[in-house]
C-alpha cells in the first residue's frame, strides 16, 4: 500500500539530501570547538640601538601598516660614518676601474722585449756589435717589464677587493641607520606608548606596544573521540560572534596548530582568523569567547575493534 502524500512531504522536510535533518543539526563533517577564546598577538616594539628618541609618529589607538615609520632614534653619528664610507668607496672604485698602470707596464715590457730582440738579431749578423754585458742588461730590462706588468695587475686586483670592502662598509652603515629607524613589522593597532621624544633608550628598551588586529588567534579544544587531529590539520574554520541586537557575524579562518598531546581526551587547536573592522571597531577582541566550528572535510568514522 502506498504511503499518503502528506507523510512523504513531511519526510522530505525533515531530511536533507545528505541525510542531515533540517532542524539545526550540523553537517557530519562539521565539529564544534570547546573552550574557545580569542587571543590577540601583542608585539613589544623595542629599540635596537642606544640613543635619544628624536621622532615619535604614533599615539595609542593609531592603526599602522607594515613598514610605517613609528619612531626615530638619533642617527647623526652613523649618518656621518656613512658619508665617510661612501667617499672612501668612490675613491676605491676610481682606483679599481683605472687600468692605466697595467696598460703602460705592458707597453713598456713590449718595448724592452723589442729592444732586446733587435740587438740579438744585430749580433747574429755582426757578432760582437753589442757586448755581452749590454745584452744581459737588455734581457734583464725585458724581464723587468713583464714583472712590472704583473705588479700593476696585482695592484688593480687589490684595488677591486678594496672597493668591495668599502662597499661592505657602506652597507654596514646603512644597516646601522636602519636599526635606528623603528618600523611596524605588520599591520597593527598601537595600544601603548612607553616613551616620549627626547628620552634615552638602550637596546631592548620597549618603545611601544602594537597588536595585530586583521588576523587573530582563536584557540580551543576538540574531543578526540569526535574527530582525530589528522582530520583537522590545515582545515577551515568558521567563527561566529553575536553582536549587539543579536546580530551574528561569521568570520573565516584556518587551523594553524594542533597540539601533539591529549588532556582528558581533548587536544588543543589554534586557528588564524580573518578579523573584520566595522564602523571603526574590530569585531573580534582579545578575551572574547565566540563559537567556532571546524570543517573536517570528511565525516568522522568510528574505529571498530576487529573481532578475534
Amino acid at each position: 500500500m502506498l504511503a499518503p502524500l502528506w507523510f512523504l512531504s513531511a519526510a522530505l522536510v525533515l531530511t536533507g539530501p545528505d541525510g542531515d535533518d533540517s532542524q539545526g543539526r550540523r553537517p557530519a563533517n562539521e565539529f564544534e570547538v570547546d573552550a574557545v577564546i580569542v587571543k590577540l598577538h601583542q608585539i613589544e616594539v623595542a629599540a635596537e640601538e642606544a640613543g635619544v628618541i628624536t621622532e615619535l609618529n604614533v599615539q595609542e589607538g593609531a592603526e599602522v601598516k607594515k613598514d610605517d615609520k613609528l619612531a626615530q632614534i638619533s642617527d647623526s653619528k652613523v649618518q656621518a660614518a656613512k658619508r665617510v664610507a661612501q667617499a672612501e668607496l668612490e675613491v676605491a672604485l676610481a682606483e679599481a676601474t683605472n687600468d692605466i698602470s697595467v696598460r703602460f707596464a705592458a707597453a713598456a715590457a713590449k718595448v724592452a722585449e723589442y729592444d732586446y730582440e733587435a740587438h740579438r738579431v744585430a749580433n747574429v749578423k755582426a757578432p760582437g756589435s753589442t757586448p755581452e754585458a749590454e745584452m744581459k742588461k737588455l734581457l734583464l730590462q725585458a724581464h723587468k717589464g713583464n714583472l712590472e706588468t704583473e705588479k700593476a695587475q696585482l695592484e688593480l686586483d687589490v684595488a677591486k677587493l678594496t672597493a668591495k670592502a668599502k662597499q661592505a662598509a657602506v652597507e654596514a652603515a646603512d644597516e646601522d641607520i636602519l636599526r635606528r629607524l623603528v618600523l611596524a613589522r605588520t599591520d597593527a593597532l598601537v595600544t601603548e606608548v612607553h616613551r616620549r621624544v627626547g628620552e634615552w633608550v638602550n637596546p631592548g628598551d620597549p618603545i611601544l606596544k602594537i597588536v595585530r588586529m586583521n588576523k587573530v588567534r582563536v584557540e580551543g579544544t576538540l574531543e578526540f573521540s569526535d574527530v582525530s587531529p589528522m582530520q583537522v590539520v590545515d582545515r577551515p574554520v568558521t567563527v561566529s560572534v553575536t553582536l549587539t541586537r543579536k546580530r551574528t557575524v561569521e568570520l573565516p579562518g584556518k587551523i594553524v596548530f594542533v597540539a601533539p598531546k591529549l588532556i582528558h581526551g581533548k587536544y588543543h587547536i589554534i586557528a588564524e582568523v580573518e578579523n573584520r573592522e566595522e564602523r571603526g571597531a574590530w569585531v573580534l577582541l582579545d578575551g572574547m569567547t565566540p563559537r567556532m566550528t571546524v570543517d573536517a572535510g570528511v565525516a568522522a568514522e568510528k574505529v571498530k575493534t576487529p573481532r578475534r
